[in-house]
């Protein structure tokens, strides 16, 4: 049988290989935890697609009761938010771990193509994203036996979770593969470039079609939308009228908890078809995420697995063509006088102190960022020291900058396979306290410039909120960084709190204090708690690794 008419074999074992090795790992159970979690809190009520009337006195919450196409309808848009928000770090890392442990050299040795090896990626990210949405299902259809109305119906509630689901994540490992192929967005740009363009998008679909009527939303429109709230419109208006016979149509449902001082009132919704267009919408989001897989061949380059600071550029490029341009003309005379070379002998290896080792752990985090990171890392400390722009705004943007050196820290050491010769070294601390100082030093330049108003107007109050700040953030990095061995998780958690809290001026969230209205209260406090907390998480670590 020849190998060569079999595309699809190839591809197919690529992709249950790769599904094999995600598996395996110890973190997919705690991710399955979360996600079963999110199951049991959608039977509950705390997750909910709901109506808001706020036109009389008493703000009334319109919401379904927990039938088995509810749950299901409810589940399905909590299952594609996740994916369409957080997915691209669930899904990321098989091409870098791949390059890791020189995976990639095994397969380029190999008569697989480049596009092969991506579809059957992109094959093992669309098997993971199963898993994640059958432990929704599993999770929902068992506590709906336990806490739902009427009779539990597993093809009612596994039927739209899977719908809503899989197509977003066909999307979403599409991007991720494009973006990971890509050495500009592969790592912490593509992190943050893909949190604040799905954020973006959601936004902006829901925001544009609140001035619509049910009935005269756009078909663009009905197709750009990708976790499902257009959808729910459609499906539950005749359940919703009949307990709202006022309801003009106008706006589409909510997402979320809702409003803990809402009168609640609950729609009886039993399920129904869904439209046409729906099928369309979700067909084009898994074809759009197989295009983007073929188009990430093109900047995937397969047999360059070194990363190097010199960077991709011209003038590298020619160094690296001809590495004999700054090196002796003869070769033969240059082995001749290794024998000749003498090294310094080291007589006291304690030299030099925790002060060389936290400079060369600042060096590492501030240097090989692109032009544009230091241009703006100047412009936030030249509108923060002369107060040009209002403090909210200024502390908002600072405080997401440095994610950049952050993301890097815990994660560094087992990336660049560190690790053995720090914990076996004399001192094994010693780098783990270096690499939180010169963290510190940029949260302390960072938040300091942008906090210092609200320091001089509000004196210690301000001051307990800078110093809350500092000890936060990159403690935070670091712990989640060691624990975790990648900088995903780290800049997951950090964009999702930044988004909500300084971005959105949410005060119990606000750990930058971008608001005034932290001053004074426990959160700066909460939160530089959590910040030792995660230190204390970070030498914990190191314990058990030596």
């Amino acid at each position: 049988m020849d190998a060569r008419k079999q595309p699809w074999r190839r591809i197919s074992h690529v992709g249950r290989a790769d599904f094999r090795q995600r598996i395996r790992s110890r973190k997919v159970l705690a991710v399955l935890a979360v996600i079963a979690y999110l199951g049991y809190l959608v039977n509950v009520g705390s997750v909910e697609i709901f109506y808001q009337d706020s036109s009389g006195d008493q703000l009334v919450q319109y919401t379904g009761e927990p039938t088995s196409a509810y749950v299901g309808l409810t589940a399905g848009v909590t299952g594609a938010t996740v994916l369409f928000l957080t997915g691209y770090y669930l899904l990321g890392g098989s091409l870098e771990r791949d390059q890791r442990t020189d995976v990639d050299r095994l397969v380029a040795s190999t008569g697989i193509s480049t596009r092969e090896l991506l579809l059957g990626k992109w094959l093992s990210h669309v098997g993971y994203v199963g898993v994640v949405l059958g432990t929704l299902g599993t999770a929902a259809v068992i506590n709906h036996l336990i806490h739902g109305t009427g009779t539990t119906d597993p093809i009612w509630i596994l039927g739209p979770i899977f719908l809503l689901g899989v197509p977003v994540g066909c999307l979403v490992a599409g991007v991720t593969l494009l973006f990971q192929s890509t050495d500009r967005f592969s790592g912490t740009v593509g992190n943050v470039t893909y949190f604040l363009a799905a954020t973006i998008t959601t936004v902006a679909v829901l925001a544009t079609t609140d001035g619509y009527a049910r009935t005269e939303i756009p078909l663009w429109l009905r197709l750009s939308d990708t976790i499902g709230m257009l959808v729910t419109a459609d499906l539950t208006y005749d359940a919703l009228r009949s307990v709202w016979p006022g309801y003009d149509g106008t706006g589409i449902a909510s997402f979320g908890a809702g409003a803990s001082s809402a009168e609640i009132v609950r729609f009886h919704w039993d399920g129904s078809a869904w439209p046409l267009w729906f099928y369309a919408n979700r067909t084009g989001l898994a074809v759009l995420g197989l295009v983007l897989t073929a188009v990430a061949a093109v900047p995937y380059d397969r047999f360059d697995s070194e990363s190097s600071s010199d960077g991709k550029g011209l003038v590298a490029r020619v160094r690296h063509s001809v590495p004999s341009i700054r090196s002796d003309s003869s070769g033969e005379a240059a082995v001749a006088n290794v024998g000749d070379t003498t090294l310094t002998p080291v007589t006291d290896r304690t030299a030099g102190g925790l002060g060389r080792l936290v400079l060369q752990e600042l060096r590492l985090l501030v240097r090989g960022q692109p032009w544009w990171w230091y241009a703006g890392a100047a412009v936030i400390g030249i509108v923060g020291i002369t107060g040009s722009a209002a403090t909210e705004a200024t502390v908002t943007v600072a405080a997401m900058w440095p994610i950049f050196l952050w993301s890097s820290m815990g994660s560094r050491p087992s990336r660049h396979r560190m690790m053995p010769f720090i914990v076996s070294s004399k001192q094994p601390y010693g780098q783990l306290v270096a690499e939180w100082i010169a963290g510190v030093i940029v949260a302390v330049a960072f938040f300091g410039v942008s906090l210092w108003p609200a320091v001089a107007d509000t004196g210690a109050g301000g001051a307990v909120v800078l110093i809350g700040a500092v000890l936060f953030a990159p403690s935070l990095a670091q712990a989640l960084g060691y624990w975790s061995g990648t900088r995903r998780l780290f800049e997951l958690a950090y964009l999702l709190l930044w988004y909500i809290g300084p971005l959105n001026q949410v005060p119990r969230l606000d750990f930058a204090g971008a608001t005034s209205k932290t001053i004074g209260t426990t959160t700066p406090l909460v939160f530089g708690g959590i910040g030792l907390a995660a230190l204390v998480a970070a030498f914990t670590h190191r314990y058990r690794k030596t």
